[in-house]
């Protein structure tokens, strides 16, 4: 059977838009609870209920696979029946019904409305209607009347509002019927007789519907027919003029459908067909004869939109009890995919996919940007700043949107006079007040976060900045570098305003366990010099993503830039990394891991320690080679086939896949749940489409994060802490020297 739950992960996973937030009013229901713990990865959810009884719940396992503590981080608890809780919101949304009743038959007096605020669904489906949610899930525990009729006398109308059923059949389905045996039908639960007007908001909205979640490499085509008991003027009656009377609002409608987004030219919609000649070629041949090839859908129907409910309604109890193991999916039409609807029956694995298929609707609408208030899920302000030697890049994030982002350039001798980075600190403070001034047009945050310096080895996290590590960065204990600057910036701008300030995963974190330390020279012990902040960042990002935790995952991480580093993280933790700079796979400008003998003859042939260092982090690799390292210039010289490029780009791909290769021994035996490749390099689609096929004998999945994610990664890293995923750790250096 077609896994159409797969198929929505994948497409929700390659989507970087901000979470829409779901309510559920039944959240005290273990299967609400359940499935919302499978959500995280892609909703913010809200359950109204009592804490009390939704923790016990996740003690005693409702919540299969998920820890209290992350449940309860990412989830918000609405109780509208505590007093005093929310009292101004619940106050606000009284008012709201009241207003909205005015003049309905169902007009109430503000008494009546404050005293519906208790009440889960009508509270739940005013925070959607005035966007403090985008969706309500119900109907689990509650009648269609009790839940469903609220939110059609709330929620403003767009046309015909409709029932739609998605069905992913089983294997036992006579083959041929559906292509990959998917099918849609419409209306099934709502409009009895509808008009021509209604017919074609309904054949339109479905096959729109269809093509939105199911890709075209999946489903090419998305044929509708709009199903008569008459085929092309084979019959007359009421019905028949219902139906043929759509046809010229289908074709219309289909139009501009198509005019607003050329990914809709795969939809067609044929008119009066009956259901013989919708699903089967041979019927279609013998009833339409010569004017078979003017119908797209004779023969080839996926999606079947019926001319009344009781058509519908009888076709969908046909199917949903002959195929009880069928995948099913229902969507209501007409009121902007705000709310869902279940039967009492569903179960935790219905309620997942009809969710997740819900908030695939919402990424692929070009109306969603984000949730409109954000009451439930704050989007933190957070101003992230990582400096280098020859520039400051800047980020202004409100929750996981940017609002501002900058590089500003140093030029040489800007400097002049400044005999440290530290003393640099007035000069940058200035060009990053002006970017928030000009830029941003505002200083007001709730963090600032800065790139991790060269301070004594720690473990990985976001760490509170304090007097220590201020300390450790003005003296270079570790080292001098730019990157020092990052925590005395972050704490300068976060003080002035009262704010916490950040660094998230410096270079210098080190987890490696004994084994990794060992080289095999007793006084030489392998240190960790490493993209810490781009690996971690990323291997968060895939666990977030596919509804795990870090901790819980077992994975090789390649950060592939300007320098290569590969490293095995086991439990939340890296435990073998090499030093990037010196050791592993060639990269741009880095030459690598070279010949025992070929650097012992360079330490000896008159070249200065600094001299070497240079040469090998700076002037190696494909510069050593091709004399430049922009993967894009090589790239150019392979398109031209100059032989030499080819070869010193195929010989860093072997070093690369082999280095990677070479970290499976590490696991145990135990397995892999993903190699994952993040980096510059990244972005060239000829390296990663070389990693995955010499990677392939290995049978481990491989997830691609394209370009450098060190911004991202410093606010995903305060987010955590300022959301309470996370606790600020203390400086507390694992030992005294790097």
């Amino acid at each position: 059977m077609f896994d159409l739950e797969a198929c929505i992960d994948e497409q929700l996973r390659g989507i970087d838009k901000p979470k829409p937030t779901l309510i559920f009013p039944e959240g005290e229901d273990h299967r609400v609870i359940n499935g919302a713990s499978k959500l995280l990865s892609c909703a913010n959810v809200v359950l109204v209920g009592r804490r009390e009884v939704i923790e016990k719940k996740i003690v005693d396992g409702t919540a299969h696979g998920v820890s209290l503590n992350r449940f309860l981080n990412r989830v918000s608890i609405l109780n509208p029946k505590s007093p005093g809780l929310e009292k101004e919101l619940l106050e606000e949304m009284a008012r709201a019904l009241y207003e909205t009743s005015k003049g309905n038959r169902w007009e109430m007096t503000i008494h009546r409305a404050r005293e519906l605020m208790h009440d889960a669904v009508y509270l739940s489906i005013l925070l959607v209607k005035f966007g403090y949610c985008d969706a309500v899930l119900g109907g689990l525990t509650h009648t269609s009347r009790e839940f469903f009729l609220p939110c059609l006398r709330i929620f403003p109308k767009r046309g015909t509002v409709y029932e739609m059923a998605l069905f992913a059949l089983p294997d036992d389905h006579p083959e041929g019927v559906y292509q990959k045996n998917l099918m849609m039908m419409a209306d099934v639960a709502l409009s009895p007789e509808p008009s021509p007007e209604a017919l074609a908001d309904i054949a339109v909205g479905s096959c729109k519907t269809m093509r939105d979640l199911i890709p075209t490499n999946i489903l090419p085509s998305v044929n509708g027919a709009l199903l008569s008991y008459s085929t092309r003027g084979s019959g007359q009656g009421p019905s028949v003029m219902r139906v043929r009377n759509a046809e010229p609002l289908i074709k219309e409608r289909l139009l501009k459908l198509r005019e607003s987004d050329p990914f809709y030219d795969s939809v067609s919609i044929d008119v009066e067909l009956q259901a013989s000649v919708a699903l089967s070629e041979s019927a279609a041949r013998t009833k339409l004869k010569d004017a078979h090839s003017q119908h797209p859908a004779a023969g080839r129907t996926n999606v079947l939109v019926v001319p009344s409910l009781d058509v519908g309604n009888v076709l969908y109890h046909i199917y949903s009890t002959r195929y009880p193991d069928a995948r099913i999916v229902l969507f209501i039409g007409g009121i902007d995919s705000r709310a869902l609807d279940f039967s009492r029956q569903s179960s935790s694995e219905q309620l997942v996919l009809g969710a997740k298929a819900l908030i695939l609707r919402w990424f692929k609408s070009p109306a969603y940007t984000r949730t409109p208030v954000d009451h439930f899920f704050p989007r933190y302000r957070v101003l992230a700043l990582n400096p280098g030697s020859t520039s400051t890049k800047l980020a202004f994030y409100e929750g996981l949107d940017v609002v501002a982002g900058k590089e500003i350039p140093h030029e040489t001798g800007e400097y002049e006079g400044c005999d440290s980075f530290i003393h640099q600190l007035d000069y940058r403070l200035e060009q990053i007040n002006e970017f928030l001034q000009n830029e941003v047009g505002s200083d007001d945050f709730d963090a600032v976060v800065g790139r991790g310096g060269l301070i004594l080895p720690v473990t990985g996290g976001t760490y509170a900045i304090d007097d220590m590590m201020l300390k450790h960065t003005a003296e270079g204990i570790g080292g001098v570098h730019p990157s020092n600057l990052g925590a005395w910036l972050a704490h300068k701008l976060a003080s002035i305003k009262g704010k916490p300030a950040f660094v998230v995963d410096p270079p210098v974190v080190d987890e490696l366990d004994e084994t990794s330390r060992i080289t095999g020279l007793e006084e030489s012990e392998q240190e960790a010099t490493w993209h810490a902040l781009s690996q971690k960042s990323a291997a968060k990002l895939y666990a977030e993503k596919h509804g795990r935790e870090y901790v819980d995952l077992n994975l090789i991480v390649a950060h592939l830039g300007g320098g290569v580093s590969v490293g095995a993280h086991i439990g939340g933790r890296c435990v073998k990394v090499k030093n990037a700079l010196f050791d592993g796979p060639m990269s741009p400008n880095r030459a690598g891991t070279l010949p025992g003998m070929d650097l012992i003859d360079l330490c000896y042939s008159g070249i200065s320690k600094v001299e070497l260092k240079k040469k090998l982090t700076g002037q190696g690799g494909l510069k050593s080679y091709l004399g430049t390292d922009d993967l894009r210039q090589v790239e150019k010289r392979i398109e031209r086939d100059d032989r030499k490029a080819v070869l010193v780009f195929e010989a860093m791909v072997e070093q690369i896949t082999a280095e990677i290769s070479s970290y499976v021994p590490k696991f145990k035996g135990r397995p892999i749940d993903q190699i994952i490749v993040t980096g510059g390099m990244a972005l060239s689609a000829i390296l990663r489409e070389k990693i995955r096929s010499y990677l392939s004998v290995l049978k481990i999945g491989i997830t691609f994060y394209p370009g450098e994610r060190e911004m991202d990664g410093l606010r995903d890293g305060a987010l955590r802490v300022l959301r309470g995923q996370e606790r600020a750790k203390q400086y507390k250096p694992l030992r005294e020297k790097l």
